[in-house]
């Protein structure tokens, strides 16, 4: 059975079946040029910033 999500009232979003997900895990893990991120992938990349985001003081960034 599929899974319907509500986040909103104008849309329903199905969600793939567990056995559809795992199809496009696979493929996705297949694909050479494109793999998926990591957790360390994830942990080397720096938060970005936009212009009127308050940044933190120099002494709550974690050092290098």
């Amino acid at each position: 059975m599929k899974k319907i999500s509500k986040n909103t009232k104008a849309m329903k979003i199905i969600m793939p079946t567990d056995e559809e997900d795992r199809a496009i895990t696979l493929a996705a893990m297949s694909d050479p040029d494109n793999q998926p991120w990591t957790d360390e992938d994830f942990a080397k990349i720096k938060k970005f910033y936009r212009f009127g985001d308050v940044m933190p003081k120099a002494s709550d960034l974690p050092s290098k």
